[in-house]
């Protein structure tokens, strides 16, 4: 989807309960798409620590 342009005009994600997403996949994610973000919902992901979040906050600064 992303290589064929499907996520370029994306808002919102809701990536909650999606076991196979690793937090790297998820880091890249946002890393890609974060800056046109303006709601995510992760729920259930109890791996991801503070650290993730404080890495990926950088990169949305379009979430409300």
């Amino acid at each position: 989807m992303c290589k064929r342009g499907k996520l370029n005009n994306i808002r919102a994600i809701d990536i909650s309960h999606t076991n196979n997403l690793s937090e790297n996949t998820i880091f890249n994610f946002i890393r890609v798409f974060g800056r046109k973000l303006e709601a995510l919902m992760i729920v259930g992901k109890s791996k991801l620590a503070e650290q993730f979040f404080l890495n990926v906050i950088p990169y949305m600064k379009r979430v409300k």
